[in-house]
Parts: structure tokens; C-alpha cells; sequence
């Protein structure tokens, strides 16, 4: 017999949702006014705890920012995993992939407003909340090319670790200009279609 999983006792029920309170604040704050205008006082008071409160948890406001990039790049890379229910075809979890990310960046509000614009946010001083996604976005990219290969839906021929990185930095590429939303390089659903029908025609293999 499993010995039982220890639960939570109502004290650290209590932080853990407090901790969610300031980080759900945060996202707010950030995505309204950015880093810069954003202020500990005003992350506070939106999650109605005091600023020692807040102290407690996050060591001010740039280790609070780190946190909540880091989630938001979290449920970036959640948008983007083929869920297990879904029985797709490596193509069609290759698109499915393509088109979710194209999606979280059109439509996550705190992406415009922490990653542009702002000449106070010194995205390089508070560095990449997590590089290891990056590769681990390539190699999901990379075990579909392989997975593809082995049903014969995809070319024999590929270069998997080239295409990979090729499709990576596309993906990137128009993920940037979508969260970016600039007037001049617009990302519409026709793009996307066109940058899907892209990637498709240049693994498939011919029929």
C-alpha cells in the first residue's frame, strides 16, 4: 500500500495563494503600464497585500518581472505542445504547433507591452528567463521532422537538424512580428496560412 501523498496544510495553502495573487497582479500591471511604469506599491495594492508582504515573496520588482516572463514563456511553450489527446499526423501537430504559438502572440497582451516599447526594460541586464526552452522548442521541432521520417509522410532526405532550426527561427521570426504588431509587417491569418503551406510543401514528401 502507497503511502498517502502529503497535503498542504492551510498555511501554505494561504502563501501559495497569496504568492498568485501578486503574480496575477503583476501580469496586470506589466501589461497595462509595461516594466518601467509598473511599481511595486501598485503590484501591491492591486493584489491587495502590503509591499512587505510582497517583499516576502519576490525580491522586488525585477525578480517579480523574471517570474512572470518565465510564466508567460511557460504557457507559450504549453500552447505549442501537441496535447496527448489529440491523434494528429506529425504535419498536422507541425501546423498545429506553428498556428497555436502565431496565436498566443496575437493575443497575450503582456508580450507588446514588456517586450517592446519600453527603453527602461534592459531586457539584456534581466537576461532570458529561460534559454533552455529555446532548445528544447528545437528539439520537439526536431523529433516530429524524425517522426514524420519514420511514417513516410515526410522526405527521407531531410537535413532534420538544419530544417529544425530553419523552421525554429521562421516560427520565431513571425511569432515576434505578431506580439509585435507593428502596422508595417502586419501577421493576418493569411500569413499564417502561407507560412503553414511553407513548412508543409517543403517536408512532405511528394506523392
Amino acid at each position: 500500500m502507497e503511502a498517502p501523498i502529503p497535503q498542504p496544510n492551510r498555511r501554505q495553502q494561504r502563501s501559495r495563494q497569496r504568492r498568485e495573487q501578486i503574480l496575477e497582479a503583476a501580469r496586470g500591471c506589466f501589461g497595462r503600464q509595461g516594466f518601467a511604469g509598473a511599481t511595486v506599491e501598485a503590484i501591491a495594492s492591486s493584489a491587495g497585500v502590503s509591499n512587505g508582504l510582497l517583499y516576502q515573496f519576490f525580491e522586488g520588482k525585477e525578480g517579480l518581472f523574471q517570474v512572470v516572463v518565465a510564466e508567460v514563456v511557460r504557457d507559450w511553450v504549453r500552447a505549442m505542445v501537441p496535447r496527448q489527446e489529440e491523434r494528429l499526423t506529425p504535419s498536422r501537430k507541425l501546423e498545429a504547433m506553428l498556428r497555436r504559438s502565431f496565436d498566443f502572440c496575437r493575443t497575450e497582451p503582456l508580450l507588446p507591452a514588456i517586450l517592446t516599447g519600453d527603453e527602461l526594460l534592459e531586457l539584456g541586464r534581466i537576461g532570458n528567463p529561460d534559454r533552455k526552452r529555446i532548445h528544447d522548442h528545437r528539439d520537439l521541432i526536431a523529433t516530429l521532422l524524425h517522426d514524420g521520417i519514420a511514417t513516410g509522410e515526410f522526405r527521407a532526405d531531410l537535413d532534420v537538424a538544419s530544417v529544425a532550426d530553419l523552421i525554429q527561427q521562421l516560427h520565431i521570426d513571425y511569432s515576434t512580428r505578431a506580439y509585435r504588431r507593428e502596422p508595417e509587417f502586419p501577421v493576418d491569418d493569411g500569413l499564417i496560412d502561407a507560412a503553414c503551406d511553407f513548412v508543409q510543401a517543403a517536408v512532405c514528401a511528394r506523392a
